[in-house]
């Protein structure tokens, strides 16, 4: 296979991933038989090629010690307009193929 034909059957394979509205990249690579490890190499250099690149993330600082803020086990997460609420005890594994697929998606 040479290099475009396989450039273009992975182009063919994400442009079908998104089409399912399948939101696991695990469980749609598992239900098509296709490596779970390739598909996120093909997916980053296709996200890569866009002019839509994320900044750089603005980090803020919070002075809890010296604020009348409740302190609370759960946290939003905001990424463009989509927000996600972690609860204490959440599946980190879970939370980063979220993260991977809003990377993609949310602009």
């Amino acid at each position: 296979m040479t290099r475009d034909e396989r450039r273009a059957m992975w182009q063919s394979r994400i442009e079908a991933f998104n089409a399912s509205g399948e939101s696991s990249v695990t469980a749609w690579c598992a239900a098509n038989d296709i490596s779970i490890p390739s598909m996120y190499t093909w997916l980053k250099k296709d996200w890569q090629k866009t002019d839509t690149a994320p900044t750089a993330p603005e980090w803020l600082t919070f002075d809890t010690l010296n604020s009348n803020v409740a302190i609370s086990t759960q946290l939003t997460l905001a990424i463009g307009v989509v927000s996600i609420q972690i609860e204490e005890g959440f599946n980190p594994a879970l939370l980063g193929e979220v993260l991977q697929v809003l990377q993609m998606h949310v602009k």
